[in-house]
Parts: structure tokens; C-alpha cells; sequence
């Protein structure tokens, strides 16, 4: 079960990191452009589930590879896996943020001629940060500070 469920659970991770990043760097910034919009202010579904199926098949094809691995893996140190955990925290912080630093128009256009209200975008992005990178992120730091208590007890 652990080399399905461990690539499964990361790639819902990954996705909910672009579910909030997309709507801004796409019909925000315009970092990239969905010709056709799509129904999450401007990015298409497809793109999540695009996103999901290759870094579930990454995570999945890596999980294989070290199962076949002699060596047993050893297992990373909770004090070596909190900079991965901080960086994704950062990252949805600074989603939050972005609700109080009006940085862009009321309304903003994606290539369809969609309008999409500004505040819109930023508000789903920071409760998708909060709620859903946030709860992985709590769920990871709960799980590491179990794992410092059983190394020290």
C-alpha cells in the first residue's frame, strides 16, 4: 500500500500548491496562458489533472525504483526534512499575503475575455493556502515532532 499511497498523498500535496498558485502567475501575471480559460478563475481543470497524473507517475515510477534497491533506504532525519516543510509553508504565506498588497487591477482578463475580480483570485488562493496547504503543512509538522519525540524518548 505505502508505494501507492506515499506517491498518492504527495501528489495531492503538489496539486494543491499549483491550486493556488495557477489563478494568479496564469490570469494575474499572466506568467502562462490557458487559450481557453478555464473554470478555476481562468485555468482549466485539465490542468490539474494533468498536474496530478505526472507527478503521481514520477513519485510512483521513484517508489518502485527504491523498493527494488538492495540497500534498505534510511529514513531522512526530522530536523533535515523541515526546510522542505518551511519552503511550502513560505509559499502559502506568501498566498495569503497577497490579500492585503493590492498589486494588480479590480479586474483582470484571461485570453477568453473572461473578467475576473482580482480580490476573487487572491482570496480563493489564500483560503486554498490556509485550508489545504495548510493542513498538510500541520499534518507534516505534527508527524515530525512525533518522530523527534520517539528519537528522544
Amino acid at each position: 500500500m505505502r508505494i501507492i499511497g506515499l506517491p498518492l498523498v504527495a501528489s495531492f500535496i503538489m496539486v494543491a500548491w499549483d491550486l493556488a498558485q495557477d489563478p494568479i502567475w496564469a490570469t494575474v501575471l499572466h506568467g502562462w496562458v490557458w487559450r481557453d480559460g478555464g473554470a478555476w478563475f481562468g485555468v482549466p481543470v485539465s490542468n490539474y489533472l494533468g498536474w496530478f497524473g505526472t507527478v503521481f507517475t514520477i513519485y510512483l515510477l521513484f517508489a518502485l525504483y527504491m523498493r527494488r534497491r538492495a540497500v534498505s533506504p534510511v529514513a531522512a532525519t526530522p530536523a533535515s526534512l523541515r526546510p522542505a516543510l518551511f519552503f511550502y509553508v513560505l509559499c502559502a504565506a506568501g498566498n495569503v499575503l497577497q490579500v492585503f498588497f493590492h498589486q494588480a487591477p479590480v479586474i483582470v482578463m484571461d485570453p477568453t475575455g473572461k473578467q475576473w475580480s482580482y480580490a476573487g483570485i487572491v482570496g480563493a488562493s489564500a483560503l486554498v493556502s490556509i485550508f489545504v496547504m495548510g493542513a498538510f503543512a500541520a499534518i507534516a509538522w505534527v508527524r515530525l515532532a512525533e518522530q523527534e519525540k520517539a528519537a528522544t524518548d
